[in-house]
């Protein structure tokens, strides 16, 4: 079980290191350097993705505030921020709409949104302003997610590359 789990993950690994859209990559990460502020969203299967970006921009010293208040909460929290602000939306499922719910009512405030997604077709992506998808290899009976915490901290990284020489996010 343990090479199966394995073998699916560095398929997963893979198949996004050959797929991604370096040029969005690039862009998600000017968008996480010019924000005031960086709010992040993930709720279920994308509550630890979520956990591990918050994480990193806090050692990075981002203004950073994790947003764990249940979508109904989360709306009203997203609709105080500003034009400067980013909110950070991390959706792993299918049958939650909770993190695009948030990020409509942070495009609805003019809050820029960077969403984050299991599959191209994902609701998020019509609700942020820039959408990475983040699929699963297609060989796999299991949906590993070492691509996803891959990507979050290559993200990090590059954030943390270009912001060599300053202060603050």
């Amino acid at each position: 079980m343990l090479n199966e789990v394995a073998d699916s993950s560095i398929l997963a690994i893979e198949d996004f290191m050959m797929n991604v859209d370096a040029a969005a990559l690039d862009r998600a990460v000017k968008m996480l350097a010019d924000a005031n502020s960086i709010h992040v969203v993930g709720y279920r299967q994308a509550s630890w993705i979520a956990a591990c970006l918050f994480d990193g921009l806090v050692q990075l010293g981002c203004r950073c505030h994790r947003i764990e208040e249940p979508a109904n909460v989360a709306q009203r929290v997203v609709s105080a921020l500003g034009a400067d602000d980013l909110l950070l939306a991390v959706c792993l499922s299918d049958d939650d709409d909770s993190a695009v719910r948030v990020a409509k009512a942070a495009q609805a405030g003019q809050v820029p949104v960077l969403a984050f997604a299991h599959r191209a077709d994902h609701p998020l992506a019509g609700a942020s302003n820039l959408f990475v998808a983040m699929p699963a290899s297609s060989e796999s009976r299991f949906e590993p997610r070492a691509a996803h915490m891959m990507f979050a901290q290559a993200l990090l990284l590059a954030l943390e590359k270009r912001r060599a020489g300053h202060t603050a996010c």
